[in-house]
């Protein structure tokens, strides 16, 4: 996937070229926080308007909006596996449709007294594409700028 920070960038962060190869799209639209150093969102959509569900949303929660005990929860009743070695708590999980079909994937990032929370929900990946890994390594990278003591 390449730096999913790297230049362009959109919401001040997120690398344009990360966004187009893990959604499959060349043309999109975000709207969110302009400032690396005070990230709050990136949302993803095909078009613009808010009516359009989004195809990718990243978030930090400056306080956690919810428990520990909570997420764990989450990740037992999703299924969800915990992030690889070195990461820190967190896990990552599929998104599925009513049917039950996978048809996305997400991530969650916490620090563990449970001031930030780190999304990533990739809803509709490109073709062919590990979605889960794709927002395991978006979680991976991001991790070190906005869960830090400072950001």
């Amino acid at each position: 996937m390449g730096n999913v920070t790297a230049d362009p960038r959109e919401c001040g962060l997120i690398s344009r070229d990360a966004i187009a190869r893990v959604t499959g799209l060349d043309d999109f639209y975000t709207d969110g926080t302009e400032s690396a150093s005070h990230f709050a969102y990136c949302q993803v959509t095909r078009s613009p308007g808010t009516s359009e569900p989004a195809w990718m949303l990243v978030e930090l929660r400056k306080p956690m909006a919810t428990s520990i005990e909570n997420l764990e929860a989450t990740k037992a009743s999703d299924k969800g596996a915990s992030l690889p070695n070195g990461m820190g708590p967190g896990f990552s999980a599929l998104i599925r449709d009513k049917a039950g079909n996978p048809v996305g994937a997400y991530a969650l990032a916490w620090v563990s007294d449970g001031s930030k929370l780190l999304s990533v929900r990739i809803a509709r990946g490109a073709p062919g594409r590990d979605v889960r890994a794709d927002a395991v390594e978006f979680a991976r990278q991001l991790r070190p700028i906005l869960l830090t003591a400072t950001s």
